[in-house]
């Protein structure tokens, strides 16, 4: 299908409006436009994001043979990524990231009332995919946490706070013109008097500060986990690395918060409309991939090495990492979390490059997770079982709580 921002249209344009049309709203100025470098980043981040998602299905199914509620909500997200993905290089293609004066003076009625609806539509998907997309993470950081009791807690709080927020986030787009229509129209257009309007970037920057908020609030978990292990800082940093790329999601929701501004207060607002769109699939994208990064521990195994023979616990030692005293590594996994007299989270670090299922003995062999990062937290010191890591197993020296089998 030809673009509607051809050549044949501009010119069409010109030679309708003469007097219409500023002498600096030139045929060069018109032609400009960066869609075609939006859309090859955009299809490039969307197929990335795929392929990653595709990758945590084949782990967790076939590795771990189980699926929990943390990838069921992950994969839901992708459905309205995929459609917010489409919406976005429609939207390209109709123009709306071209020059303001395009959008005026050659883009059509019909064609931006269109753009207008399906701008609409987007961002209620995107809003929408974003809050999927962090409930699936709190979803994890749920099950890998599920006996230390105050980490739970604020995790649920943060869950139904996301929830409480996304409402007025659909509502700011809903409502943003009385009486209620999914058109937004400009100031040059002849319905604008029809409508009572909050200006878009207004409402943007709001959800945007929202959102960033959200982020801050997810990806404060795992540094909570981290600031409370006793380890090293050297494994502290490395932990880090798998546990928080979640940094970069925060930056990337800075940078539209910053493109929004832009937009909205700029004289040539929609040049950056463009970027915006990519953003907001990167965005999407860097959610959905930093909530995945524990899940592909099986396909980057010497990326992870690390995990594989550390075993570090509140003394320090580094014996029981191996199998028998041998000096051998055992196959560990990170497996237990566990809260100490003073509070903190100590004992030992064990990383298992497979994905069976940890079992606690003393509680009569429960599943405690399904994950590489199968994380036990102890409920706050409350449990009555005492927590003596040197009890071992009749069947092998490794300790009795948590060994994996």
């Amino acid at each position: 299908m030809a673009s509607p921002t051809n050549t044949e249209a501009i010119k069409a344009a010109l030679a309708a409006q003469p007097n219409d049309i500023p002498p600096d709203v030139t045929f060069a100025l018109l032609q400009e436009s960066r869609d075609r470098p939006a859309v090859i980043a955009i299809l490039f981040i969307a197929s990335f994001v795929s392929v990653v998602m595709a990758l945590r299905c084949y782990a967790r199914l076939s590795l771990s043979g189980k699926f929990g509620l943390d990838d069921w909500l992950a994969f839901g997200a992708m459905l309205p990524f995929i459609a917010f993905v489409v919406l976005s290089i429609v939207l390209i293609h109709l123009g709306s990231g071209r020059h303001f004066a395009y959008i005026q003076y050659v883009m059509t009625d019909p064609v931006r009332s269109k753009t207008e609806v399906l701008d609409f539509w987007a961002h209620l998907i995107y809003t929408t995919c974003l809050l999927v997309g962090r409930l699936s993470g709190l979803a994890f950081y749920a099950r890998i946490a599920d006996r230390h009791r105050k980490l739970t807690w604020a995790i649920r709080i943060t869950a139904i706070t996301m929830i409480a927020l996304y409402i007025p986030q659909m509502a700011l787009i809903i409502f943003h013109c009385i009486p209620v229509t999914a058109y937004w129209p400009y100031t040059f257009e002849a319905n604008y008097a029809d409508y009572t309007c909050i200006q878009w970037g207004l409402v943007y920057v709001t959800n945007s500060v929202i959102s960033l908020l959200c982020d801050l609030a997810l990806f404060t978990i795992p540094a909570f986990i981290i600031k409370k292990l006793k380890v090293a800082t050297t494994d502290k940093i490395k932990l880090a690395g798998i546990m928080m790329p979640g940094l970069i999601v925060i930056a990337i929701s800075s940078a539209r918060m910053y493109l929004v501004i832009v937009g909205q207060w700029n004289a040539d607002q929609s040049w950056s409309y463009n970027p915006l769109l990519t953003i907001e699939v990167a965005e999407i994208g860097s959610t959905l991939v930093a909530l995945s990064v524990p899940a592909l521990k099986p396909f980057f195994g010497k990326v992870f090495a690390f995990l594989d023979s550390t075993f570090v616990s509140t003394s320090g030692t580094r014996n029981n990492n191996t199998a028998g005293g041998t000096g051998q590594p055992k196959d560990v996994r990170l497996e237990s979390l566990e809260a100490s007299e003073d509070g903190k989270l100590s004992s030992a670090i064990r990383v298992r490059h497979s994905y069976n299922v940890v079992r606690d003995e003393r509680a009569g062999g429960r599943e405690s997770g399904d994950g590489w990062l199968g994380s036990r937290l102890a409920d706050d010191g409350h449990d009555e079982t005492p927590r003596d890591h040197s009890i071992r197993s009749e069947r092998s020296e490794e300790p009795i709580f948590g060994r994996a089998v």
